[in-house]
């Protein structure tokens, strides 16, 4: 019988959003974590995770893609505007292009950071999706219901039961510390670790998970989101801490 996944409630994350030149990406994938790691090594806890955008499922708008997603585990909040401050000093950083720098935190009921049991029994490395999600501001609060009532429990029942989603994180932006001019915002930004047979058993298997847990069809809660949020830019790539250690 599998186990009941516990979410994961009100952990910290800093997160950057950064473009890098093809050239640079092989020096970036194989140093950036240890030497990120170094320099903030008293700020955070656990691994420093760091997700490239290979191929863009969804765009909506008119702006550059952008390459890579760093999270960084922050033990401490009140700690987090000294490691922004430590990390605008950075000559690592100064390397590359930063579209943002942000502090996020787990929405309630909705993220799952450890695999369920078929997903650990899988012979292959999951690939990642990556959402960046722009609520409209009046609708906030009832974003943040679905995911609590309807979205998040959903993605735990297929975790639990079915296994194509290895592990899923949905964040909300706290406090934007620096944004570039040229790239538009969002408020939400989403991880999903997903194996091939996702592709295929996705809208079933989440309506499945939405009657469940709410009892509304997949029709009804998608048809609800697309007019209170733009899913901004959706990339499709991997971890690179699994591929470059």
């Amino acid at each position: 019988m599998n186990k009941t996944l516990k979410a994961l409630e009100e952990a910290y994350y800093m997160a950057i959003s950064l473009k890098i030149n093809r050239e640079d990406r092989r020096d970036f994938q194989q140093n950036f974590q240890k030497q990120l790691v170094r320099e903030l090594n008293f700020h955070f806890i656990g691994e420093v995770e760091i997700y490239s955008h290979r191929f863009a499922a969804e765009k909506h708008g008119d702006f550059q893609k952008w390459d890579y997603l760093v999270l960084i585990p922050v033990h401490q909040v009140d700690q987090a505007d000294s490691m922004f401050a430590q990390l605008s000093k950075s000559e690592l950083l100064s390397r590359y292009e930063t579209i943002r720098t942000e502090m996020l935190v787990t929405t309630p009921n909705s993220t799952y950071p450890v695999p369920g049991e078929k997903a650990q029994k899988r012979k292959i490395s999951p690939f990642y999706a990556v959402e960046y999600v722009d609520v409209h501001p009046p609708y906030l609060n009832e974003f943040r219901d679905i995911m609590i009532t309807n979205n998040g429990p959903a993605m735990r029942y297929i975790m639990e039961n079915v296994g194509w989603c290895h592990y899923f994180l949905a964040l909300e932006t706290t406090k934007v510390y620096a944004h570039h001019s040229d790239y538009p915002t969002w408020n939400q930004i989403h991880v999903i670790g997903l194996y091939p047979d996702a592709l295929v058993r996705y809208k079933k298997d989440f309506s499945k998970g939405l009657a469940l847990a709410k009892q509304i069809t997949f029709d009804d809660n998608f048809e609800r989101l697309k007019k209170i949020r733009t899913m901004l830019y959706k990339s499709l790539g991997g971890k690179v801490s699994d591929r470059d250690k």
